[in-house]
């Protein structure tokens, strides 16, 4: 079985349509989006002209296996977490002036509308973006594997927080095993490559590099969207445990 994944397309139509093309000659069995299909946000990417949050949703809803919500995408839906990172939404988040939001979220969660140009998206996208899981368990033939937009209790990306050591990632780990999983993925941070996460260490791995998986592994993945960075999907090759990531030319 081969799992590819893609991450953080931030409308990106042009490298959404390239990946897409490139993964077919992988011959995947499935394909998982770990959200921020939207997000065009003016002070991090170049797309401005081509940029198409619509076409990328239904290019993702024909072409995914599963899809879980990433923090740009509740925001364009007005939709808020189930979990969030110390941080509590008021009932009536969405109808709050944006100065009283911000004066509530305190610096600790994303408000969008600071940066991200609106994703145009029809009634049915929206609707569709509401349906949408923050989380998906996939059984595979080495067991649960756990995909997310980023790392427990911070699952949608909303809060402020980017982890950096091993011993950040230990809520993540507590969670994939409460939910009978021993591997994870997750996007959000952009990493060039594949950044492999254990217990007591963080290994990085470039594009096409051979990582190999085993149990315990929490992985974060690459974005479409380029943004100033390189950006990639990753191919998982379940019976033989092992992940490269690819460059998106």
């Amino acid at each position: 079985m081969k799992i590819a994944i893609i991450s953080d397309i931030h409308e990106d139509i042009l490298h959404l349509k390239t990946a897409l093309k490139n993964i077919e000659k992988h011959r995947v069995d499935q394909i998982v989006c770990l959200g921020d299909i939207s997000g065009y946000s003016v002070p991090y990417y170049n797309h401005l002209d081509t940029r198409n949050a619509h076409e990328c949703l239904q290019l993702i809803r024909s072409n995914c296996s599963y899809v879980v919500l990433g923090n740009h995408d509740m925001h364009a839906a007005g939709i808020t977490p189930k979990t969030s990172p110390s941080f509590e939404y008021p009932d009536n988040w969405h109808q709050l002036a944006y100065q009283e939001r911000k004066e509530i979220a305190s610096g600790k969660i994303w408000l969008h509308e600071e940066n991200d140009i609106d994703a145009l998206y029809t009634r049915e996208d929206i609707e569709y973006l509401r349906s949408l899981p923050e989380y998906v368990v996939l059984s595979t033939s080495m067991g649960n594997i756990l995909f997310s937009h980023y790392a427990y209790p911070n699952l949608s990306g909303v809060g402020k927080t980017f982890f950096t050591y091993p011993d950040e990632f230990r809520k993540h780990f507590d969670f994939t095993l409460q939910k009978n999983c021993r591997l994870s993925f997750f996007g959000h941070t952009h990493t060039t490559g594949i950044l492999k996460i254990m217990q007591k260490r963080i290994k990085k791995y470039g594009f096409r590099k051979v990582a190999t998986i085993s149990g315990d592994n929490a992985i974060s993945v690459p974005s479409v969207a380029l943004n100033g960075k390189r950006n990639g999907f990753c191919i998982f090759n379940v019976k033989e445990r092992t992940l490269q990531s690819f460059r998106i030319y």
